[in-house]
């Protein structure tokens, strides 16, 4: 079962060492019109759960092949704080980590409720997702399941960012004519100026997307930033750079597959951290058509058919 993913080399984070919490289909608690992976209806729990022990030993397993990454990040086929044994494996998860840092990457919905906010609380770091502040925009672009409500999910960022202990960051992506309005990212701004945020990735569509949706350009991200550090928020505008060290690691098939449902990697990425081998075995699935190419802003991206 392909629990662990990766390496991923993040251009917030640097290399991780991904933990699927869902690795046989994608559970969300959301329906997002960017998301990387496959559309499907939002759902308010999960159906497949892993046990903690099967997680555990694919993350041990991970560790000892790919023994220099700097983190673990816990994420899903979905959202990971549907996982609903996450305290403990978080708990269990410090006895084999080592010196690794954990992040969470999570869309922030269930920080309000107390027995996922214990398990988060746990992570080094913890990155949540804020597209909107007002209903109409929210159901629009993150398409929650009825069960989701905004009011709740906001008290829940101000109440887990005043417990928290770790390093908080937040994620904008913006999406041309659905959240990129002014009035909706000054109100954004105003929610987060608050909160603790270590630093705020202001973001756009930059891989494959589920639906059909633009993105926007480099200067409109710049002018967006700009209403958030007027409120002292940190924001930044991630860039994409070629990574110059040559990694050269060995992916089997199975773990390319895996790797590309979860996320669409560049031409560059690829070009600049897998094997020869690694790459070859990529071309032979590319010809047995199951995996694609695709262009996102002139770049090229290898993504699952």
């Amino acid at each position: 079962m392909d629990i662990i993913f990766g390496p991923v080399q993040s251009r917030r984070f640097g290399e991780s060492l991904g933990v699927d919490l869902s690795p046989k289909l994608k559970q969300c608690n959301y329906d997002c019109l960017y998301c990387e992976l496959e559309g499907k209806k939002a759902q308010e729990t999960m159906q497949e759960i892993l046990s903690v022990d099967e997680i555990l030993k694919a993350i041990e397993q991970g560790l000892e092949k790919f023994s220099n990454v700097e983190s673990l990040t816990i994420t899903a086929n979905g959202e990971p704080t549907l996982y609903p044994y996450l305290y403990e494996l978080m708990l269990r998860l410090e006895d084999i980590k080592g010196d690794k840092q954990t992040l969470l990457l999570t869309n922030g919905a269930l920080l309000w409720d107390i027995c996922v906010a214990r398990a988060c609380l746990l992570f080094d770091k913890v990155k949540f997702s804020i597209d909107a502040v007002s209903e109409k925009v929210f159901k629009k672009i993150d398409r929650a399941h009825k069960s989701v409500d905004l009011a709740q999910i906001l008290k829940g960022i101000y109440q887990f960012s005043a417990d928290f202990k770790g390093e908080l960051y937040a994620e904008i992506l913006f999406v041309k004519g659905v959240n990129d309005d002014a009035k909706e990212i000054q109100k954004i701004a105003q929610f987060l100026a608050p909160v603790p945020l270590k630093r705020l990735d202001i973001s756009t569509i930059d891989r494959p997307p589920a639906y059909k949706v633009e993105s926007l350009s480099e200067k409109e991200l710049e002018e967006i930033s700009k209403v958030f550090l007027r409120y002292r928020i940190p924001a930044f505008v991630p860039k994409r750079t070629l990574i110059k060290t040559q990694e050269n690691l060995e992916l089997n098939a199975d773990e390319i597959l895996k790797t590309l449902a979860l996320r669409p990697m560049s031409e560059g990425d690829i070009i600049t951290l897998w094997s020869v081998q690694s790459k070859e075995i990529l071309g032979v699935l590319l010809k047995e058509g199951k995996v694609k190419q695709k262009c996102v802003n002139g770049v090229n991206f290898y993504a699952l058919c």
